[in-house]
Formats: structure tokens, C-alpha cells, sequence
């Protein structure tokens, strides 16, 4: 009586088993271009004689197709919310604002302008640069009433 046992076949382009290494500086990030690029190499790099097979294929394009969707909607999420941060600063010019100052103490004053820095959006409160972040209290300017749009920070 023979048995067969499954055999995995071999070709001088069979890859090698190496040890992983993790590299987590910004550089080591894989993107799409690259995706694309190791999948262009494998087909040139592949075996004439044992060709990839056509489903192994597909689903390699279906994940560079996921990939591309993917970062797409993640630049389209970080559009709205730049664009969401902007429009609440917006909505401050002109009101009376309380928020922790410099020095860590209270402070107050009216919104005068709201600037876009590389750092996000910041509110010009009589020549102070405040952070949206220390913000404690915001009311209408000259009434002294709360909005009860109050918020506390934890920073």
C-alpha cells in the first residue's frame, strides 16, 4: 500500500523564509505607488513555466483597488474635518471667549479674527493667539451671557 503525501513544488524562484524586521520611522510606510510597484516586479519576475494564477492576480489588483479607496476616503475625512475646525472658529469672531491663558489663569476677551496655521486654527483674542483647545466659556460679546456652549479642558 503507497500514500501519496502533498508535496510543495520547488523552483530556483521559490523565496527563501527571512526573519521580520519592524521599522516604524515614516519612511518604512508602504503606499500605494509601491504597492503597485512590487505588483508590476512580481509579474516580471514571475515563472514562465508556472505563470501566477489568474485569481491570485485579481485578488492582488482587488487589494491595490481597497488601497486606493482606502486613502482616498481617509484624505476626503481629513478634508471635512480641517474644513469643520475652520467653521467653528468661524462661528467664534465676535463672541466673548474665556480660556486659559499663558500663565495657566483664567483670561477673557472678544474673538477679533481667526487664523489657519500649520498647527490648526487660531483665535485672535486682543492681540493673544488662543488655542480653540482653552477654550473654557464662550458668551455673546458685551452681554456677559453664556451660550452654555461652556466646555472644560483637561489639557
Amino acid at each position: 500500500m503507497s500514500s501519496t503525501e502533498p508535496t510543495t513544488p520547488t523552483s530556483a524562484f521559490t523565496p527563501t523564509p527571512t526573519t521580520s524586521v519592524v521599522n516604524d520611522s515614516p519612511q518604512a510606510t508602504l503606499g500605494k505607488d509601491d504597492f503597485l510597484k512590487l505588483l508590476v516586479t512580481q509579474l516580471q519576475n514571475q515563472d514562465p513555466t508556472n505563470p501566477t494564477d489568474s485569481s491570485q492576480f485579481m485578488s492582488q489588483l482587488a487589494q491595490f483597488s481597497s488601497l486606493e479607496q482606502e486613502t482616498n476616503i481617509s484624505q476626503s475625512v481629513d478634508g471635512l474635518a480641517s474644513t469643520d475646525s475652520v467653521t467653528q472658529g468661524l462661528d467664534l469672531l465676535g463672541r466673548q471667549i474665556t480660556y486659559n491663558g499663558s500663565d495657566g489663569k483664567p483670561a477673557s476677551g472678544t474673538v477679533d479674527s481667526v487664523a489657519i496655521t500649520s498647527n490648526g486654527v487660531t483665535l485672535d483674542v486682543g492681540g493673544v493667539s488662543v488655542q480653540p483647545s482653552d477654550i473654557t466659556n464662550v458668551g455673546l460679546a458685551g452681554s456677559g451671557t453664556s451660550t452654555g456652549a461652556s466646555s472644560s479642558s483637561t489639557n
